[in-house]
């Protein structure tokens, strides 16, 4: 190991010697128009060693024992460290959870009319970064067709394609084996259970609505999970860690993944995602039966939360607003409803929005 010395913070710390090698970023050791490196871990000496180091200002000079020489900007290298990692994660601040009073008094910050949109790279941004703070954004004043919902959505982000296709409309004709195609009640949930790589954003619009009910209803899976955890420790825990198995049957499509219903940051326990559907679970076989009782209790106490009417924030949509919110955090559902209802939308893969928004600059 090698200790390093950073000379304005003084800060000191030690630095596995293959580690530094293999994080050369000259241009012999990475790609500098690809940013991929230019060789594999076994091109390099098990054994290699400094034989040389020298501080120079802020920048590190190392002459190896395979003859190659390095220059390591110091912050890089003391930036690439876990516990820097860590308490980066750590102190984010651009995650606002919410229940509906939260939501309602900030709801101006969710708003974002698609003339702007199209016109403005800084009203992106905005859009962009509340979605990430909040989970959930409406574009407006779009022409309420299948077309124009995707011109919008595609001015933000690439559209993901699954078995429904890169844009889907719906209505209550049985197209797929999904509640979401019927006039029923269709109670809180996240989509994809059943893929091993969920959707990251889903967009819904009204296209039109010619009867009664049908009211969409919204809460943060954000603040949910915070609440179990604060009043149900035992349930979070239970929740975190019991394999949960999720499907979806049609003739052509036989999809399963099983994953924990809460899933969390290995480094910081920090929340990732909840994955929360009723209407897709598989049988469940993934404990004993000795400890069923334990996890239907957890499942019943996360539900009562979603439930509240404190944490669910209801609203009719509209022909002319999309909503756009992050199905790795926000349940959705809505009222049944009587008439004529036609539904328009899409996904977005969650890693699309991610690049999305550190491209932006607004997450690490």
């Amino acid at each position: 190991m090698m200790l390093l010395k950073h000379p304005k913070t003084s800060q000191l710390i030690e630095i596995n010697e293959f580690w530094l090698r293999d994080h050369c970023r000259c241009g012999e050791c990475l790609n500098l128009e690809t940013n991929q490196r230019r060789y594999d871990v076994l091109d390099l000496p098990a054994n290699v060693m400094p034989l040389n180091v020298k501080y120079d200002g802020l920048n590190l000079q190392v002459h190896w024992s395979d003859a190659h020489q390095s220059s390591y900007d110091l912050d890089f290298i003391f930036d690439s460290q876990l516990e820097r990692l860590i308490g980066r994660r750590s102190k984010s601040t651009n995650l606002t959870p919410w229940n509906r009073s939260i939501i309602l008094q900030n709801e101006r910050h969710l708003r974002f009319p698609l003339p702007q949109l199209v016109s403005s790279d800084n009203e992106v941004r905005s859009l962009v970064e509340s979605l990430v703070r909040y989970g959930i954004v409406f574009i407006d004043d779009v022409a309420p067709t299948a077309n124009m919902t995707e011109l919008a959505l595609r001015r933000v982000f690439p559209l993901m394609k699954t078995f429904f296709g890169e844009m889907w409309t719906f209505s209550d004709n049985p197209d797929h084996a999904d509640t979401a195609y019927t006039k029923l009640h269709l109670g809180s949930h996240t989509d994809n259970t059943y893929f091993s790589d969920a959707a990251g954003l889903q967009a819904l619009h009204c296209i039109e609505h010619s009867g009664s009910g049908g009211e969409n209803f919204f809460a943060d899976g954000l603040h949910v999970v915070h609440e179990l955890k604060r009043r149900y420790p035992a349930a979070y825990d239970v929740l975190c860690r019991v394999q949960v198995p999720g499907e979806y049957l049609e003739k052509g499509q036989n999809h399963r993944h099983t994953a924990p219903i809460i899933q969390v940051d290995p480094l910081t326990q920090d929340f990732v995602q909840l994955r929360l559907n009723v209407y897709d679970r598989a049988v469940f076989n993934t404990i004993p039966q000795s400890e069923m009782a334990e996890f239907y209790e957890s499942l019943r106490q996360l539900l009562l939360i979603v439930r509240d009417k404190e944490q669910q924030w209801a609203l009719k949509l509209f022909p002319g607003s999309i909503v756009l919110f992050d199905n790795w955090r926000v349940l959705h559902g809505r009222e049944a409803y009587t008439g004529s209802r036609t539904m328009s939308g899409s996904y977005v893969q969650r890693t699309d929005f991610l690049s999305k928004a550190r491209v932006l600059g607004i997450i690490d």
